[in-house]
C-alpha cells in the first residue's frame, strides 16, 4: 500500500508526539495480535478491536461513560463499529480501517445529544524510553458535525476518571488533544494515524492510556472511531 511521507511532529518536554499519515508497517518488532491479558503488558501489541464486546466485559479494556443526557438519548458509550445501510438505502458508519472479517471491526464513540465525555482505557503498560503507541481515529465525512478526542495518559495503573462530565481522574496528562477548538467538521474525516513516543521516564513506569470522546454542548456530533491500537516496545 502506499506510504505518505507527510509527518507533523511536536515535542513537549517529556515526551514528543507525531501525527502519521500512512499505512506501512512497522519492521523489526514482533507483535502480539490482540490485547494480552496480562495484569501488566510488557510486550509489544496491536488491538485492531475485533470484538469490543470481550474486551469490555472481561475488564481488559474500560470504559465510562460520564456524558450528560439532555434528552434522554445515549450512544456515547464506547462499543462496536457501526457500518451498514438503513431501510431508506442511507449509509451509516464507516467501515475499519483494517479488518479480517467485517468492516464493523474498530471501536466507536457514537453521535450523542448533550456534553459528551465517554472514556475508552487501555490495560495498564509496562513503558520506557523509546516505547511508543499508535493508533488510528476518524470520524464520519458525511453532514456538519462537532467531534472531539483528548488522548490522556494515568502516570499510575489508576483507571480513575471520576464521575462528573468535565473530571479526568487520574489522567491528567494530554497526549493529543483532536479537534480541540471543536470546530465544525474539524475531526479528521479520513483513518489518520497518530504516534507517541516516550521519553522522560526514569526506568519504567506502569501506565494506562484513555481515549476520552469529549465535546461540549455546542452542536451536532456524529461520533468517532479508533482502530489498530498499537503498543510498540523498543
Amino acid at each position: 500500500m502506499k506510504n505518505f511521507s507527510f509527518v507533523f511532529v511536536m515535542c513537549f518536554i517529556g515526551f514528543s508526539v507525531s501525527l502519521i499519515h500512512s499505512c506501512s508497517k512497522d519492521g523489526g518488532t514482533s507483535f502480539h495480535s490482540g490485547t494480552p491479558s496480562d495484569p501488566v503488558i510488557t510486550t509489544s501489541f496491536i488491538e485492531e478491536f475485533k470484538d469490543m464486546y470481550t474486551l469490555t466485559t472481561t475488564g481488559i479494556w474500560i470504559t465510562k461513560d460520564n456524558s450528560t443526557n439532555n434528552n434522554n438519548t445515549t450512544n456515547a458509550y464506547w462499543s462496536q463499529g457501526l457500518v451498514g445501510i438503513d431501510k431508506y438505502g442511507n449509509p451509516y458508519g464507516f467501515p475499519a480501517y483494517s479488518y479480517s472479517s467485517s468492516k464493523d471491526e474498530y471501536a466507536a464513540s457514537g453521535a450523542y445529544l448533550g456534553t459528551t465525555s465517554s472514556w475508552l482505557i487501555t490495560p495498564v503498560l509496562s513503558v520506557k524510553n523509546g516505547d511508543k503507541i499508535s493508533f488510528y481515529t476518524r470520524g464520519d465525512a458525511t453532514g456538519n458535525y462537532i467531534d472531539r478526542m483528548q488522548v490522556l495518559m494515568d502516570k499510575s495503573t489508576s483507571p480513575d476518571v471520576g464521575d462528573s462530565v468535565n473530571s479526568v481522574g487520574s489522567f491528567t496528562t494530554v497526549l493529543f488533544d483532536i479537534n480541540a477548538a471543536q470546530a465544525l467538521n474539524g475531526y479528521p474525516t479520513t483513518w489518520t494515524k497518530y504516534e507517541y513516543a516516550f521519553s522522560g521516564i526514569s526506568g519504567k513506569m506502569n501506565t494506562r492510556i484513555a481515549f476520552r470522546h469529549y465535546v461540549a454542548d455546542s452542536g451536532n456530533r456524529n461520533g468517532i472511531g479508533i482502530d489498530v491500537f498499537r503498543f510498540q516496545v523498543n
